[in-house]
């Protein structure tokens, strides 16, 4: 026996391997080498230090040293996985946004690209404001993004952007409005600061309070708009996206302008806050 002679991970693992699926081939498989290098691992394993396995009733069983050793590559291999995955874990850590589906259209993309180094996004949305404010007073998110008036101290709260309401639809609908004929007006109607701004922007402007269909989900009106269904009110960041059709387009008549304005937030003892104010930097308009 040469007493310098170490056993490294490999070595355990083989060995759990060979003993476990009784079988030198199977063995080589799981550790992606070849059936001869298994063999040769094994014989120098019992020329330098000690047999390990002996041949019993065509089974493979082990010695008493080889007994001794297949035990102690059992606890060191559960620890060694153990402290793989806390690595794992501190390694790559994990950031939570939360926001609804319409602001994460226009946000999420820049924020995942964004991303340092070993860390990945989780996504929660919510369907309004105060339910987005309550998940990061909770700590359930780490950054929320809203178009709310709330906050509180520790809470830091930066503007992103500022977008006017306008009336958007498929272009015969939007002619038939603009030539005063009544049009089917599809309207977020949620409890949230955004509906209110909607209710502002349909009184200063005097808008028909008539032959509304009022919706609760902002990609459904998307979807709806874009299939025909009616016109609607939206924030410029939306109507953005919708115009992408060459079908939509933006009522000409001339409104009183209403913005909506949209916040990121974070607390600022957040893990994550120094990682990420420079991602909110660059989500600013």
């Amino acid at each position: 026996m040469k007493y310098s002679y170490k056993l490294s991970i490999f070595d355990f693992k083989l060995i759990k391997d060979i003993y476990e699926t009784q079988s030198f081939s199977e063995a080589a498989k799981l550790n992606n080498i070849s059936q001869p290098a298994v063999s040769k691992r094994v014989k120098e394993i019992s020329s330098n230090l000690c047999d390990i396995f002996l041949r019993k009733n065509k089974k493979i069983a082990l010695t008493n040293k080889g007994k001794e050793i297949y035990h102690f590559a059992n606890q060191t291999l559960l620890a060694y996985n153990d402290l793989l995955d806390k690595l794992t874990s501190d390694f790559e850590q994990t950031i939570v946004l939360g926001s609804d589906i319409s602001y994460l259209k226009t946000f999420l993309s820049t924020i995942q690209k964004n991303l340092p180094e070993h860390h990945k996004l989780s996504v929660q949305t919510y369907s309004n404001s105060r339910s987005i404010f309550e998940a990061l007073l909770n700590d359930q998110i780490d950054l929320g993004i809203m178009s709310g008036s709330y906050t509180q101290k520790g809470v830091l709260k930066i503007q992103l952007r500022a977008d006017k309401l306008t009336i958007v639809g498929q272009k015969e609908l939007i002619e038939a409005f603009d030539n005063g004929q009544e049009t089917l007006f599809l309207l977020y109607h949620m409890a949230s600061s955004y509906h209110n701004f909607l209710k502002e922007f349909i009184k200063i402007n005097q808008l028909p309070t008539q032959h509304h269909l009022s919706i609760d989900n902002l990609s459904l009106i998307e979807h709806e708009v874009l299939s025909g269904t009616g016109i609607t009110i939206v924030s410029q960041d939306i109507a953005d996206r919708m115009l992408t059709n060459d079908n939509i387009v933006i009522s000409s008549q001339k409104f009183r302008d209403v913005f909506i304005k949209t916040y990121a937030i974070i607390k600022m003892d957040n893990t994550y806050y120094q990682d990420l104010i420079p991602i909110i930097q660059k989500l600013k308009k």
